[in-house]
C-alpha cells in the first residue's frame, strides 16, 4: 500500500521538461557589443573604468612629479654643498685660488669657505673634516708651493724637480652620492684649478715671473706655462658602473621582493585555511619566522650582486658583512611595512597605488642629497631608504657620521612595524572568518 502511494506521488509530480533550457542556453551565448543584454551594465562597466583610468593617472602623476620634483632645478642649488679651503702656503698661489673664487662664485658652484691654517693645523684635520661630513670637498694649498714655484723660475734642478701637481690638493668622499660628486664636485674642483692658474698671472709674483723666468731652461718656461695643477684625494674612489643604481633602483628591488613575498604569503594561508582556522598567535608567529628568514636571505642576494659587481671598489670582506646586516634590517622594516598593509588596512584593488607610492617616496628620499633638493623634501628623513643610503655610506667609506640619523630611524620604524603587523595579522584573520560564516550560512 505504502509503495502505491509513493508510486503515486511521484506519477503525479510534474515531469522534467526544456521549458528553461533555452534561457541556460542564452546564458552561455555571445552577444553583441549592441545587444539589449548588456544593457545597464555596459554603462556600468565604462563608468568602473574611467574611475580607475582617473585613479591610475592621478596617483602616477602626482608619484612621478615627487620624484621628478626632488631633482627639479639642482645645479641652482649647488652653492648649498660646503667646501672647505685652507691655505697653508700664504702665498700668490693662495692668492690665486681666493681671486679665482671671485670669478667662479654662483649659485650653479659649491660655496667655498676659507678658514685658518690654525684651525686645521695639518692635512689630516682637512680630510677629517670631509669624513665627518662637515663640508662635501675640500682644498688646501701645500706648504711651500709659491717658494717652489718661484726657484722654478730660475731653472736649474729647481725647475726640473717642480711638480705643479703639488701645488693645490682637493678631497671628497666619492661613496658618498656618487652623482653628486661626479657632476657637481670633481668638475668644479678642476674648474677652480684651471681659474687659479689664470688668476696667478694677476698676483704680484706671476707679474713679475714673465721677465725673471729662466727663457734658457725648457723646465723654467713649463713652470711658468703651467705653474698650478690639482692633485685629488679622495675617500674611497666609486668609479664602477653599478653606483649609480645603488640608491635608485636597488632600492625599489630591495623592496618588491618584500611585496611578492608578503603577496605570495597571503594567498597559500587563504588556499589552506589559516587565516581562518589556526589561532591569531600563531598565525603571526609563523608569518614572523616567514618574515625574518626570507628578510635575511634577501639581503644576502641583493648584498651579493653588489659585490659581484663592484669591479675595483675598495671593499672589504667586512663591509660585506655589515651592507648585509643594514639590509637585513631595512628589508625587514618594509616587510612589516608591507605586513601591516597589503591585503588588511589596504585592501588588494588599492595595492598597486600604495606600493607605488611607497617606491616613489623612498626613492626620492636618496636620488639626491637634501641640500639640492627644495626644503619641503627634507620629509624624507623619516623614509627608511634614507637611513639606509646615509648607514651605508658609512659603512662603505668609514665616513659620514650620521649613523646617530640613521639608526634610531630605522629601529623606529622595526619596532613599530612589528606591534602594527600584529594588529594587521589579526584583522586579516577575523576578515577571513566573516568572510567563510555567509558562505556557510548559504550552504545551510
Amino acid at each position: 500500500m505504502a509503495n502505491n502511494d509513493i508510486e503515486n506521488q511521484q506519477s503525479s509530480s510534474p515531469a522534467p521538461t526544456l521549458q528553461n533550457e533555452p534561457a541556460a542556453m542564452a546564458d552561455n551565448e555571445r552577444h553583441s557589443m549592441n545587444s539589449p543584454t548588456w544593457h545597464g551594465r555596459r554603462g556600468l562597466v565604462i563608468k568602473i573604468l574611467t574611475g580607475i583610468m582617473v585613479a591610475i593617472l592621478v596617483v602616477f602623476l602626482a608619484d612621478l612629479s615627487y620624484v621628478f620634483g626632488s631633482t627639479f632645478k639642482t645645479k641652482d642649488r649647488v652653492s648649498a654643498l660646503k667646501v672647505l679651503v685652507v691655505d697653508y702656503d700664504n702665498g700668490p698661489v693662495g692668492e690665486a685660488v681666493a681671486n679665482a673664487y671671485e670669478t667662479l662664485q654662483d649659485k650653479t658652484f659649491p660655496s667655498l669657505e676659507f678658514r685658518s691654517a690654525d684651525d686645521y693645523p695639518d692635512t689630516s684635520d682637512v680630510k677629517h673634516s670631509v669624513c665627518k661630513a662637515n663640508y662635501w670637498g675640500a682644498i688646501y694649498i701645500n706648504k711651500g708651493a709659491s717658494d717652489r714655484l718661484a726657484a722654478a723660475y730660475e731653472g736649474g734642478s729647481a725647475a726640473e724637480d717642480f711638480d705643479p701637481t703639488q701645488s693645490i690638493t682637493y678631497i671628497y668622499n666619492s661613496a658618498r652620492y656618487p652623482t653628486v660628486a661626479s657632476g657637481y664636485l670633481i668638475p668644479n674642483f678642476q674648474a677652480i684649478v684651471s681659474a687659479a692658474r689664470g688668476a696667478y698671472y694677476q698676483t704680484r709674483q706671476g707679474q713679475s715671473a714673465f721677465g725673471n723666468v729662466n727663457s734658457s731652461d725648457p723646465a723654467a718656461v713649463q713652470a711658468y706655462v703651467n705653474p698650478i695643477q690639482g692633485t685629488p684625494d679622495v675617500i674611497l674612489p666609486t668609479n664602477q658602473g653599478s653606483r649609480n643604481l645603488y640608491n635608485t633602483i636597488n632600492i625599489v628591488m630591495a623592496i618588491l621582493g618584500q611585496f611578492f613575498y608578503v603577496l605570495a604569503m597571503n594567498g597559500i594561508y587563504d588556499k589552506f585555511g589559516m587565516h581562518k582556522n589556526m589561532r591569531i598567535r600563531d598565525v603571526w608567529l609563523m608569518r614572523f619566522i616567514n618574515g625574518k628568514i626570507f628578510s635575511m636571505l634577501f639581503a644576502v642576494v641583493v648584498t651579493g650582486y653588489i659585490w659581484a659587481f663592484r669591479e675595483d671598489w675598495g671593499v672589504t670582506g667586512g663591509q660585506w658583512a655589515l651592507t648585509w646586516l643594514t639590509f637585513w634590517l631595512f628589508m625587514d622594516v618594509n616587510f612589516q611595512v608591507l605586513e601591516t598593509f597589503i591585503g588588511s588596512f589596504v585592501p588588494m584593488p588599492l595595492t598597486p597605488f600604495f606600493l607605488l607610492t611607497w617606491f616613489m617616496v623612498n626613492v626620492a628620499s636618496v636620488v639626491f642629497p637634501f641640500e639640492l633638493t627644495a626644503g619641503f623634501y627634507r620629509i624624507g628623513y623619516m623614509f627608511p631608504a634614507h637611513s639606509l643610503w646615509i648607514i651605508l655610506i658609512q659603512v662603505w667609506s668609514g665616513c659620514g657620521n650620521n649613523l646617530h640619523i640613521g639608526l634610531p630611524i630605522l629601529f623606529a620604524w622595526f619596532v613599530v612595524g612589528h606591534v602594527t603587523a600584529y594588529f594587521s595579522v589579526r584583522k586579516r584573520c577575523l576578515d577571513s572568518a566573516k568572510q567563510e560564516a555567509p558562505t556557510e550560512g548559504k550552504q545551510e
